[in-house]
């Protein structure tokens, strides 16, 4: 029996880089993945990836930032597959912007996205998973939060609310049989990061300063992701797993 046969599983931010590995990670474990993906077309395109490779898929174009897109989006869920038993928020913006720089719509854009976002996703999902008295919450945080970014100040600001929303909602959840935990990934060899830097060249010149020798690709972040989908982590919750080769060791 596979390690997620038949559990039903959120992923937003689904369409690309991480979301899709995970997406494509959790389905081959047995679960029925819904793609909550604002791009519509490459939400599609990983649910019909899944499907063709014998999993479950839905796709559903969700904007996380819309409290309304987010309610429809766990409704459609509900529709199709009648439960939930995970949730991962994967989803997240990062322009660069200097403080000085930085204009207030920017600043409320990358909260929104990724701190309310999570916040709007994991709410949505909570009545089921107390019905249940079961649950799995995943909310993807990232290094940044830990050592600052210059330029990226909102992302960083709303990774690190992340790790607080995390743990207060794990104590929160504690009693209804619900876990709520963050991986905090490193450099990760997605499209993303690289828009950051001037080259590809600059961005795998990381590798040298990582224990580890190497930037992550976005399939190192499945495992972790599996277990704490899993009942493998049923004593687990409000903790943060680190995953970036050794650069940040917490």
């Amino acid at each position: 029996m596979k390690l997620l046969e038949n559990k039903v599983v959120i992923v937003t931010g689904a369409g690309q880089g991480i979301g899709r590995a995970l997406a494509k990670g959790l389905a081959a474990e047995g679960a029925k993945v819904v793609v909550a993906e604002l791009n519509g077309e490459n939400g599609a395109r990983v649910a019909k990836d899944i499907e063709a490779a014998g999993g479950t898929a839905l796709a559903v174009r969700t904007d996380v930032s819309s409290e309304s897109s987010v309610n429809a989006m766990v409704s459609e869920t509900l529709r199709a597959y009648k439960n939930i038993d995970v949730l991962i928020n994967d989803a997240a913006v990062f322009p660069a912007s200097s403080v000085a720089e930085m204009k207030n719509e920017e600043w409320d854009q990358v909260l929104r996205t990724n701190l309310t976002g999570t916040f709007f996703c994991a709410r949505a999902v909570m009545p089921t998973m107390k019905q249940n008295r079961a649950g799995r919450i995943i909310n993807f945080t990232s290094g940044r939060a830990l050592a600052g970014s210059a330029h990226g100040a909102h992302y960083a600001a709303s990774k690190g609310g992340i790790i607080s929303f995390t743990k207060s909602l794990a104590l929160e959840l504690a009693p209804h049989g619900i876990t709520v935990n963050s991986i905090c990934p490193g450099a990760i060899d997605t499209p993303q990061p690289k828009a950051h830097v001037k080259s590809e060249e600059e961005f795998y010149a990381k590798a040298k300063k990582i224990p580890l020798r190497r930037v992550g690709q976005p399939e190192d972040l499945v495992g972790p992701a599996l277990f704490l989908a899993s009942h493998w982590s049923e004593y687990v919750t409000g903790q943060m797993i680190v995953v970036n080769g050794g650069s940040i060791m917490w």
